[in-house]
C-alpha cells in the first residue's frame, strides 16, 4: 500500500481543535483513536468519544478503515 493523505481533526466541547495529516493509515489510526478510543460511537461523518468530549472527522480514509472495532460491533 502507498503513501495516502489522511487527514484527521480533533475538536473537544472546550473548543480545542487540532489537524494533523498522514500519509499512512496507521499513524492516522494511532492519532484518532488516542483522542476518542478504539470503539468510539460513530456518525455518518464522525467519531465521538463515549463520554462525549472529543470529536474526531477524516478525510482520506473511511471511519471503518480508522475505527474497525466500531464496525465490528466490540466494546472496547
Amino acid at each position: 500500500m502507498g503513501d495516502r493523505n489522511i487527514t484527521v481533526r480533533v475538536e473537544t466541547l472546550d473548543h480545542f481543535r487540532k489537524t494533523r495529516r498522514f500519509r499512512t493509515l496507521n499513524g492516522a489510526r494511532r492519532f484518532a483513536q488516542q483522542w476518542v478510543g478504539e470503539a468510539p460511537d460513530l456518525g455518518s461523518t464522525y467519531a465521538v468519544s463515549f463520554d462525549g468530549i472529543a470529536k474526531v472527522t477524516v478525510s482520506g480514509a473511511t471511519l471503518a478503515e480508522i475505527f474497525p472495532r466500531s464496525v465490528a460491533g466490540e466494546e472496547p
